[in-house]
């Protein structure tokens, strides 16, 4: 199970993927500390790092929300999912194509084709994913990330 949590007060995401934790920090390219503060509030993009990696960057995943889009960048390698206004949200990732399809109650199910990949649940500032292979848990704890990132940033302009 993979579960992300924003810590909205430390400004941080936290995120339990199998018993590796994940440090998610809002990346912020303003020099004075006052201004760091301010635009880490708003930042859309955040880097983790691993408790079994400290100190080093894993990912970068960050939300655009006027193309309402995810980017997932792991070392050289990016992946970027693609919305539609009617359709699922969906994603490429290692030659496989999968579609997120999502609920207004927050709950998600990922397909590749007619197969089930994963299943999750957006809640308040929380996103859980379960039942999935574990080759994919990597990419889909990033993704998880990315969902809420995007969630933080929709509460942020209502």
């Amino acid at each position: 199970m993979i579960r992300a949590t924003a810590r909205v007060l430390k400004n941080i995401i936290e995120m339990e993927v199998g018993p590796v934790i994940w440090t998610c920090r809002p990346v912020v390219s303003q020099t004075s500390p006052l201004a760091r503060k301010i635009a880490s509030l708003f930042s859309a993009t955040y880097e983790t790092e691993r408790s079994n990696e400290p100190g080093q960057v894993h990912s970068t995943v960050s939300y655009s929300p006027k193309k309402d889009e995810i980017l997932i960048q792991v070392g050289e390698q990016k992946w970027r999912t693609v919305s539609s206004l009617f359709g699922p949200m969906t994603v490429d990732y290692s030659g496989t194509h999968y579609e997120i399809f999502e609920k207004l109650t927050g709950k998600f199910a990922i397909l590749n084709g007619r197969n089930v990949v994963a299943t999750g649940e957006l809640g308040f500032r929380s996103c859980i994913v379960r039942e999935f292979p574990t080759d994919l848990e990597g990419f889909l704890a990033n993704l998880a990330l990315g969902y809420l990132i995007r969630t933080l940033v929709w509460e942020m302009f209502r």
